[in-house]
């Protein structure tokens, strides 16, 4: 019996040595404080999350550096995966040795790559998994093509293109697969900035140096954005914030063409704050092809951005203000201020002011209601000649919705609700002033197929609804179906349709209107809102090993109009008659594209669309192909273009190139004389950089960039852009037929730095 006893009173004093011992062990292999720096091309990645067996345990500070501990037996291995918005996650095991550090250098995302989060559903979701098909274009590769700001960068991209509406001041758009840019809405991170005006201006003056990235979607998004978002989406995503950061360019060309951007943060890391300025100043006046006219507008625009995050107990909160204004001026080169408004000389002067502010608000811990929405505000005084086009818009918006409810695994229904007025104004003939309230309900149902394995979803979807109640309108229904089907890793198969829809917004500034050679037309009983029924089907394969990554996909697209809101040039030829279509419109075609990547610094990417853009009115058979033989193609929508680019990076230096191929299009009706189609073209930049660390402060992962290039390498113009250039007073005149180039070869250097 006392032999019993002493073993029990042993038996607590072994718990407590294994015990003291296992701690000992556990502190033994905690001792050891592994250090981390992440970075992509030399660049420091902030905020980069790092987990441990999908277990999260810390992120990267502003430089990119992470150190602290890692619980494990000393010399052993964790599996550790290493993620940041834009780029490619890195896994792999890594020891954690006292004082070890380890250097990761993460791949940038390319739409075709995967691994991005990605607007398009009321939950973000990593581009491999949404079945929306998306393009996420990396900040850093757009700021490999020598652009004065995004909307020119955006157009070397497959899909894409940037036109010029105007051959003496310069207005510009963008169009998704050959629709206007009415037909496409702009977002900054998430949320729209919505107006008949924003689609002009709302991607000119956003700084290369704090974007991010760019999600293009290519196709309906009605059913969760509403009205403007009938021909796709573009999404600005910016940069994260980083106290005690800074980055900017500054850039001189040939034509005395000069941009400045700079960015810089400051504040806590709860709650740090950003500004940015974007300054582009050309005052010099050229006229190379000798018609009397400029050939690029002179402008002076400063555009300032300023941008904040906090956290409240229950809620992340970000804000973002910016205010743009510029001058522009194009027109006849003794234009003098004193002849604005006069027909001493022929000038366009636009004088612009923009604000635009947005508030959002998500909850912490990813389960609840998010808010969100913003103002804007423009400004615009101008004279086209003799003709003076003041205009004004007013727009808010705001948003409200969950993060979803589920009743099984991987079911999910999201819905919300939206409000938007728009007060619009101008000074021309037109019945254009609005002033509406638009509200809006929606819901979606995002689904996939229960699956052994986490990490793959054979059959994924997402559907919606979005009801809208316009006040001066009826009722507006739209659904849509996402579908994607993913037999194995590599292979990606979607599907997106839906109906479109887009409400009576007429913004007269057509060029042709404005100065004076063609009136603005549309019928007594007024414009009705326009209906579409698109479709998109897409295909993509991915492959590569350590050495290499490629993508390859493609894509069809398909878009039916009906009560299509139709600019008619030709009907008469000294007006524009805007009009419902009697008939319909038939937007399609088709895509493919290629990127490789390889890990010894080259890339190269290939794109092509091939597009046919018809009205067919005042048909018996409308739905007969032998009908749309003899249908009309509209203005502006090439018949195929063609994008290309590569580069390759030998440690510090470079060199990058990017073109075009833009084929015909049908151009207005001016005379018998003139051609109705246009002249294809080509358009190649090209640049070498030079690269060097920051030096002298520790973990800094700061870099400076000095580049060369020139832009329009083939000299590429359109031989006679403005029709009786020499009389701009006369019914002769017009400067609508604007489909290439008009600026000359140039070249340019570019310093840029990141701290």
């Amino acid at each position: 019996m006392k032999k019993m006893e002493a073993q029990r009173s042993i038996m607590p004093l072994r718990m407590l040595v294994l015990v003291l011992l296992s701690l000992f062990l556990v502190a033994d292999a905690a001792s050891g404080q592994c250090g981390i720096s992440v970075s992509s091309q030399g660049s420091a990645i902030p905020n980069a999350s790092l987990s441990s067996n999908g277990v999260p345990f810390g992120a990267t500070d502003a430089t990119g550096y992470w150190s602290g501990q890692i619980f494990q037996v000393a010399g052993a291995q964790n599996s550790i995966e290493i993620s940041a918005l834009g780029f490619q996650s890195w896994e792999g095991g890594l020891e954690c040795d006292a004082d070890q550090r380890h250097v990761i250098k993460l791949k940038e995302n390319t739409y075709a790559l995967g691994g991005a989060t990605v607007v398009g559903s009321l939950s973000a979701m990593k581009l491999k998994e949404s079945p929306i098909r998306t393009q996420v274009l990396a900040g850093n590769a757009l700021r490999d093509i020598p652009a004065d700001d995004a909307a020119e960068a955006l157009d070397f991209s497959n899909g894409l293109r940037e036109t010029i509406a105007c051959g003496v001041c310069g207005t510009n758009d963008i169009h998704i697969n050959g629709l206007e840019g009415v037909y496409t809405l702009i977002l900054l991170d998430g949320v729209p900035l919505l107006g008949g005006l924003a689609s002009a201006y709302a991607l000119d003056g956003i700084p290369l140096s704090m974007i991010q990235q760019v999600e293009v979607i290519q196709g309906p998004a009605s059913a969760r954005f509403g009205s403007q978002a009938v021909g796709g989406v573009i999404n600005v995503v910016l940069a994260p914030l980083r106290p005690g950061s800074s980055s900017g360019s500054l850039g001189l060309d040939s034509h005395q063409r000069f941009m400045l951007s700079a960015a810089t943060g400051w504040g806590t890391e709860d709650a740090p704050w950003q500004v940015g300025l974007d300054a582009h100043r050309m005052i010099n006046r050229l006229d190379e092809n000798f018609d009397g006219m400029t050939d690029a507008p002179t402008i002076e625009r400063v555009v300032g951005t300023l941008r904040h995050q906090w956290s409240a107990e229950k809620r992340h909160w970000r804000t973002t203000l910016r205010g743009y204004a510029e001058k522009r001026f194009g027109g006849a080169m003794d234009f003098e201020e004193s002849d604005r408004g006069t027909d001493n000389e022929y000038g366009e002067r636009i004088d612009l002011l923009r604000g635009e502010w947005l508030l959002g608000g998500s909850p912490r811990l990813g389960r609840g209601m998010t808010f969100q929405g913003g103002l804007s505000f423009h400004d615009q005084r101008s004279t086209y000649g003799r003709t003076v086009f003041n205009a004004r818009e007013f727009t808010a918006n705001a948003e409200a919705f969950h993060s979803g409810w589920s009743w099984k695994e991987n079911r999910t229904i999201t819905g919300g609700m939206s409000l938007m007025w728009d007060n619009y104004s101008d000074e021309t003939p037109a019945e254009s002033d609005m002033n509406v309230l638009v509200p809006a309900l929606y819901v979606e149902h995002t689904g996939a197929n229960s699956s052994a394995d986490a990490q793959h979803k054979t059959f994924s979807w997402i559907h919606g609804l979005r009801i809208e109640k316009p006040f001066n309108a009826r009722v507006v229904v739209a659904p849509r179906i996402n579908f994607k089907w993913s037999p194995s890793q590599a292979v990606d198969v979607r599907l997106n349709a839906g109906r479109g829809y887009r409400r009576v917004h007429l913004f007269t500034e057509e060029h042709a209107a404005l100065d004076g050679s063609r009136t603005v037309l549309q019928p007594d009983q007024g414009l009705q809102p326009e209906s579409s029924w698109n479709a998109n089907f897409s295909g993509s394969w991915s492959t590569g090993d350590d050495t290499f990554a490629a993508t390859v996909s493609a894509h069809v697209f398909s878009t039916l109009f009906t009560d299509r809101i139709y600019a008619d040039f030709d009907s008469l030829p000294n007006a524009i008659v805007y009009r419902n279509i009697d008939g319909v419109g038939w937007n399609r075609g088709g895509g493919a594209d290629v990127v490789l990547r390889g890990s010894s610094g080259w890339s190269c990417t290939l794109g092509a669309t091939a597009l046919r853009s018809q009205l067919l009115e005042q048909s018996d058979n409308p739905w007969s192909m032998e009908a749309w033989k003899g249908a009309e193609d509209i203005e502006f929508a090439p018949n195929i273009t063609a994008n290309f680019g590569g580069g390759y990076r030998w440690e510090n230096v470079g060199v990058n190139f990017s073109g075009q191929h833009v084929g015909t299009m049908r151009l207005p009706y001016y005379s018998d004389s003139e051609p109705d189609r246009s002249e294809s073209f080509q358009l190649i930049h090209c640049s070498v950089f030079k690269s060097w660390p920051v030096r002298g402060v520790k973990h800094s992962g700061g870099t400076n960039t000095v580049t060369f290039g020139i832009k329009n390498l083939t000299n590429s113009v359109q031989s006679r852009p403005i029709i009786a250039s020499e009389e701009p007073f006369s019914d002769d005149f017009d400067a609508s037929r604007i489909y290439a180039p008009i600026e000359q070869r140039r070249f340019f250097v570019k310093l840029a730095w990141t701290r």
